[in-house]
């Protein structure tokens, strides 16, 4: 009978252990982190759209990829992000396309000067052959386009005086991109481009290190750009696309499911993004107006001078950019 009951005790023992072990294998389940590193601010579009996509991928994947934001550039700017990726320190990142074209010249492409005619045009460029061409010439980089955002139309700052005409760029320090496109761009106009990282960007304004800047409606307002400047003319001249990016190490190091899982949050992000910049636009601007930011829109006529004076900047990065994809993307406003 003895024998009988230790038995059992010790059959109950090898059970609560069995079950021990099971609960510590379950807790050792592999978790994939996700660092996903913006300069924007948290108001900015991009950033609004990852915290959906945050949440979206914890729930998706059971929390087994956990998902950090690190906005404001607290990871760095653009290319600490994207060199970051590449390594692996990093795994997801917003980046702008003129950053990324320091990378792969044929990114170069949207940094042309007046080349789509509309949004829809550039929706069209983007979700097209020519979103697919960059993404495959990425990857040979160790990186991956997940989703297409967009910044939409990059306008100029000063605090010299509304921009109606080439010649009131003349002698004008504007900060632009580290970009060879955006520096030929300005000078072609006159201008005195200096480039510089965002993240030093509102000091410069502010010590008036830099007369003036260009960027979206979304940028200039979320990082209050309009504390500094006085004018803001509403030129059009760039259409700034913003990609999704992870580690292709990275994605190549996930399961398939959770490589799905990730996928489907870069869609999430395309829409959110997209939809959430296209609201703000307006309303930020209408803000900016009433905090004493002074606004001009070029009329047809104003905006055809300024198309002229920057048209042999096309045939000046041709060869860099290739003549295939400045075709690529002209078709487009067909």
């Amino acid at each position: 009978m003895k024998m009988k009951k230790l038995n059992g005790i010790l059959l109950l023992i090898v059970g609560l252990l069995f079950l021990a072990a099971s609960s510590t294998q379950a807790a050792a389940e592999p978790t994939y982190r996700m660092k996903i590193a913006s300069v924007g601010s948290e108001t900015h579009p991009s950033s609004m759209a990852l915290a959906e996509v945050k949440k979206f991928i914890d729930d998706k994947s059971g929390k087994k990829i956990e998902v950090s934001l690190y906005l404001n550039s607290a990871l760095g700017a653009d290319r600490q992000i994207t060199e970051g990726m590449q390594l692996g320190t990093i795994e997801c990142g917003v980046i702008g396309t003129t950053n990324l074209a320091n990378f792969e010249p044929k990114f170069n492409v949207f940094d042309l000067p007046f080349l789509f005619k509309d949004q829809k045009a550039a929706y069209k460029s983007i979700d097209g052959p020519i979103g697919k061409t960059l993404d495959e010439a990425l990857r040979k980089q160790g990186l991956r386009i997940i989703a297409w955002g967009v910044n939409g139309y990059r306008h100029i700052t000063n605090n010299r005086g509304p921009i109606t005409k080439p010649d009131d760029l003349k002698g004008l320090k504007i900060r632009c991109m580290e970009n060879p496109v955006h520096v030929a761009t300005f000078k072609r106009m006159g201008a005195n481009p200096t480039p510089m990282s965002f993240s030093e960007l509102y000091t410069a304004l502010a010590q008036k290190t830099v007369d003036a800047q260009e960027n979206p409606i979304n940028l200039v307002y979320s990082s209050k750009f309009y504390e500094v400047q006085k004018f803001y003319s509403l030129t059009g001249h760039l259409y700034a696309v913003v990609p999704l990016v992870v580690s292709e190490r990275w994605f190549q190091s996930l399961p398939k499911d959770m490589q799905t899982v990730v996928l489907e949050g870069g869609k999430l992000y395309q829409k959110r993004e997209r939809a959430i910049n296209e609201k703000q636009e307006k309303g930020m601007l209408e803000e900016m107006k009433k905090m004493g930011l002074q606004v001009n829109v070029l009329t047809s006529e104003q905006k055809k001078a300024f198309i002229a004076a920057t048209l042999p900047i096309y045939d000046q990065f041709k060869d860099r950019i290739g003549a295939d994809m400045v075709e690529l993307a002209k078709q487009a406003n067909q």
